[in-house]
């Protein structure tokens, strides 16, 4: 069976509530985010049994598609101690008055646990502006790198890197940012969604279920606890899946992996 599958174009994409995922509203680690023109696979029934991790094949619909739409939504950021508002403004890519006249403040005077809402975040950030860290403690093995590979005969693209770690370990928020998506996918198990502004999002699995400790629609800093490692979802070696994603394109995440 001979599947050809054109670039869904701009105009045509189609922005997914925040719900859990299924696999064709996010790009696997086994299939592109992009493609110049066409993508053409051809698939022998006995050679579908390969493709472990395709509960239902995906033909369209992936993670940026949706993410820059949700940019122009606002977000809650928890003030910390340190803070103030020129400081938050800068880290979310929002003008100062434009962050006091969402929360209607009549001074600079904010309180250490007060929430204040971001609005249309990241609209002033610009590349240069993003700092990224690794969102584990440390450097591990790669385990299945970024890039093509050959599954009998097949050339798939991963557009993720696993990075072996232990089972429990913490995940930090690779940068400034929004979390977009909490949800459970298909092969990928418990999956997080960031988005950093300048058309940068990242994509972070598995998690342990149900103690992510971060919320859609919050804020977040570069460094912050996001939760922690779950289970392996594929083969028997715990890793963290490690996406980063720039303009509807998957792109090599080494600046996560530093």
């Amino acid at each position: 069976m001979l599947l050809i599958v054109p670039d869904m174009p701009t105009s045509c994409r189609v922005v997914a509530p925040l719900r859990p995922l299924r696999e064709q509203d996010v790009g696997s680690s086994n299939l592109p985010a992009s493609t110049n023109n066409y993508l053409i696979l051809n698939f022998l029934p006995q050679k579908i049994k390969v493709l472990s991790r395709f509960s239902v094949f995906i033909l369209c619909l992936l993670i940026s598609s949706w993410i820059p739409a949700q940019a122009s939504s606002s977000a809650i950021y928890t003030v910390s101690r340190g803070d103030n508002l020129s400081v938050i403004s800068q880290r979310f890519g929002i003008s100062l008055g434009d962050l006091r006249r969402a929360n209607d403040l009549n001074s600079d005077i904010i309180q250490v646990g007060q929430k204040l809402k971001i609005q249309d975040p990241f609209k002033r950030t610009r590349s240069r502006d993003l700092r990224w860290q690794r969102p584990l403690g440390r450097k591990g093995t790669i385990l299945r790198p970024f890039g093509p590979y050959k599954v009998k005969g097949i050339l798939m693209p991963r557009t993720g890197t696993d990075v072996a770690c232990a089972t429990g370990s913490a995940i930090y928020c690779p940068g400034n940012g929004v979390v977009r998506h909490i949800g459970h996918m298909d092969g990928f198990g418990t999956l997080l969604i960031i988005e950093h502004g300048a058309g940068f999002s990242s994509v972070l699995a598995p998690f342990v279920p149900g103690a992510v400790e971060v919320q859609i629609g919050q804020a977040v800093l570069r460094g912050d606890l996001l939760g922690r490692t779950g289970p392996p979802v594929e083969g028997d070696e715990p890793y963290l899946h490690v996406e980063l994603r720039h303009n509807d394109k998957a792109i090599k995440p080494n600046r996560l992996l530093k």
